[in-house]
């Protein structure tokens, strides 16, 4: 059971530090960066009902969100890095590897400064993290390929980054409320 203490003022997790012993913190990021790589794999199997290249459910975004939730924003850049590399050497190439750093970094620093202030919920938190993704990746489409196809593109990944931001914070949410605080601080 949770005491008092462990909420912060709007009902979510507090941040805390990461394992103290070296060996558990190396498991917990192990598991967490496996359990974000085969989220990203899961993904490339969901075909979506668009065509416009850059839209995701983005299910990776579980794991980096609960990470910065229970961790802190450390855990969670690191295991965001990890992850756009790990995962493009699996499943990409080293162009796509840009734009998902573009994104993975400008959507990792949306969701800490958000958990951080304390004023949004997790949805709302993962929203603005899927819309920061996006134009992340568009900022990266303009400066490499063109700026025309960013702004083409802009409507749709906004719209997806709304929809599927808000379905990874519910999801977040869901397993967050599952997991006890101790599976993260052993």
């Amino acid at each position: 059971m949770r005491n008092s203490a462990d909420i912060s003022d709007n009902g979510r997790q507090a941040a805390s530090v990461a394992p103290t012993s070296p060996g558990r913190r190396a498991a917990l990021y192990g598991v967490l960066t496996a359990a974000a790589l085969v989220c990203g794999y899961l993904e490339l199997l969901i075909p979506l009902p668009v065509t416009v290249p850059g839209v995701k459910l983005g299910l990776a975004n579980v794991v980096i969100l609960m990470a910065i939730e229970r961790l802190g924003a450390r855990a969670g850049l690191f295991l965001m890095l990890i992850k756009v590399i790990a995962s493009t050497l699996l499943f990409a190439n080293l162009q796509m590897l840009v734009f998902s750093l573009a994104g993975g970094a400008l959507s990792w620093a949306v969701m800490a400064l958000a958990t951080r202030s304390g004023a949004f919920s997790t949805v709302a938190t993962s929203v603005l993290g899927g819309l920061a993704h996006n134009a992340g990746q568009l900022a990266a489409v303009a400066a490499l390929l063109s700026a025309r196809v960013a702004l083409v593109n802009m409507p749709v990944l906004a719209v997806s980054g709304v929809l599927c931001g808000a379905a990874v914070g519910v999801a977040a949410r869901l397993v967050l409320r599952a997991l006890p605080q101790e599976a993260f601080h052993g």
